[in-house]
C-alpha cells in the first residue's frame, strides 16, 4: 500500500468506508486511517488484505 499521500501528520482522514485489514488484526475504516496507523507503528503494521478482518 502506498502511504506517501498520508505522511503529513496534518492530513485529515475522511469517513469514507473502504475497510483495510491490518496485520495487527484491526480493521481500519479506509486507506487514510490504515496509513496513519502504519506511520504511528513505525511501519510494523502491514496490509493483510482489503476488507474486514
Amino acid at each position: 500500500v502506498d502511504c506517501s499521500d498520508f505522511k503529513d501528520p496534518q492530513v485529515y482522514c475522511t469517513r469514507e468506508s473502504d475497510p483495510q485489514c491490518g496485520s495487527d488484526g484491526h480493521t481500519y475504516g479506509n486507506k487514510c486511517t490504515f496509513c496513519k496507523a502504519v506511520m504511528k507503528s513505525g511501519g510494523k503494521i502491514t496490509l493483510k488484505h482489503q476488507g474486514q478482518c
